[in-house]
């Protein structure tokens, strides 16, 4: 296997599957260690569908404990957190069904103009997501996580390089309604979420040459017009 210089990780702390680890891991036995395990690239939808799992098991514990205002950024970060991943997913997943490379937006953190590509895009090829009643709860939750944190650092950090009056922002200064948020937020993931796999699962019956999906149908969805 050729490496590029940068490529050649500190053998404490990484091995490679088909060679296993070093006699210096094995002397180290790091708490945290990196494999490459030569398994398929990286998916957006994978990381995304981990965070929202750490998300709502702190907005359950949140819920049992509202008075807590300490769990504040830990909670906000991981829910913008997963919003971007499944952003992310829905954008990397067009771009496997059109040819297109995803690359330009792994640094991003602007969440805005990541629904503004993905929302497009499907609006465009005539996926009817504007007749998707949870619609309303993802435009209103990503509009307002860009307002207060549009670079991504004000809950990772506790601080932000934005300011607002006067100052840098910081996270001590949020507040938030939980049932109006979270529920915000489950929509939010549902509609995206839903909408990714629609193209994901016509990419899956082109390939499988499939009349009809066995497995998922893509008009089950709350809709704003007509019955659920």
């Amino acid at each position: 296997m050729t490496y590029k210089p940068d490529d050649n990780p500190d053998e404490r702390f990484h091995f490679e599957i088909w060679n296993g680890p070093s006699e210096a891991f094995k002397t180290r036995s790091p708490s945290i260690s990196y494999c490459e395990n030569h398994n398929a690239d990286f998916n957006y939808a994978l990381a995304a569908f981990d965070f929202n799992l750490s998300a709502q098991a702190l907005i359950a514990r949140q819920r049992e404990a509202p008075h807590l205002s300490n769990w504040t950024a830990p909670v906000l970060h991981l829910i913008r957190q997963t919003l971007e991943l499944t952003l992310k997913a829905l954008i990397q997943t067009i771009g496997w069904k059109v040819g297109g490379n995803a690359e330009k937006i792994r640094f991003s953190h602007d969440l805005q103009d990541l629904w503004r590509q993905g929302r497009t895009w499907l609006a465009l090829n005539n996926y009817p997501i504007k007749n998707d009643a949870r619609l309303a709860s993802a435009d209103s939750i990503i509009e307002n996580l860009h307002a207060i944190d549009p670079t991504g650092d004000l809950f990772r950090f506790g601080t932000s390089r934005k300011r607002a009056f006067g100052r840098n922002k910081s996270s001590d200064r949020v507040g938030y309604s939980q049932d109006h948020l979270f529920e915000e937020f489950e929509q939010a993931c549902a509609c995206i979420g839903h909408w990714s796999g629609v193209v994901m699962r016509e990419i899956m019956r082109a390939e499988q040459g499939w009349e009809a999906d066995p497995l998922f149908d893509g008009e089950n969805y709350p809709k704003i017009h007509g019955d659920n």
